[in-house]
């Protein structure tokens, strides 16, 4: 049964120092390659971009959509029976594209939940830059569908929207942080705002006049 408070979403650490990396055939880095919902038979370059050259376990590229990991979280994933995943072949290069003797994957996350149900979510004041302004908090699912993976992302919307929204399961967290993953943070889907403001995000009723409220007292 899915439970919000030991759930967590993805993110990038948006730090300076791992290498990033990137894949010069943007066809070979669509959204629909990490989805599963294109199947890649062929190795994809991960040249160096930007940052150092430390391979972390993590490594992530300049064209947002590829989530590339190594060897060694691979095994974890298998050790631990951490499901919803998947891979495709990479490899990685430098800055003068020459191959470097390390192996990674690009992940495929496979799992699937509801697409965002912004009903669900409360208004809180939040800041954008050095401004307070009403956010959306928290990640709900679409009648809280999920089909149980331990990786996993939303399914389509009703228009046939997908989003790059990476979920997992507090096993998952758990494992990196004993195993000390590096290069990736997560946030509680219960604690993730956004702002209304710089977002088409549809507001019910009730919702709109919980924003005029904090509008008001703020």
């Amino acid at each position: 049964m899915l439970n919000y408070d030991k759930t967590y979403m993805i993110r990038e650490a948006f730090s300076n120092r791992p290498f990033r990396g990137v894949v010069e055939n943007y066809d070979l880095a669509e959204p629909e390659i990490s989805r599963g919902d294109k199947l890649m038979a062929e190795t994809i370059p991960v040249k160096h971009s930007m940052g150092g050259n430390i391979l972390y376990d993590i490594i992530w590229t300049t064209n947002a959509f590829p989530l590339i990991v190594s060897e060694r979280v691979i095994e974890l994933f298998k050790a631990n029976g951490i499901t919803g995943w998947n891979t495709y072949n990479v490899e990685i290069r430098s800055k003068k594209n020459e191959l470097i003797d390390q192996k990674y994957f690009g992940l495929i996350i496979t799992g699937r939940c509801g697409y965002r149900d912004y009903s669900k979510s409360s208004i809180v004041l939040d800041k954008i830059g050095i401004y307070t302004e009403p956010h959306v908090k928290g990640f709900y699912f679409k009648n809280d569908y999920w089909d149980g993976s331990d990786l996993f992302m939303c399914n389509p919307d009703e228009n046939g929207n997908s989003t790059m929204h990476r979920f997992c399961t507090d096993k998952v967290l758990d494992l990196f942080n004993k195993e000390k993953i590096k290069n990736i943070d997560f946030e509680n889907l219960n604690e993730s705002t956004l702002a209304i403001a710089l977002y088409e995000v549809p507001l019910n009723s009730k919702q709109k006049s919980e924003m005029e409220k904090l509008k008001a007292s703020s």
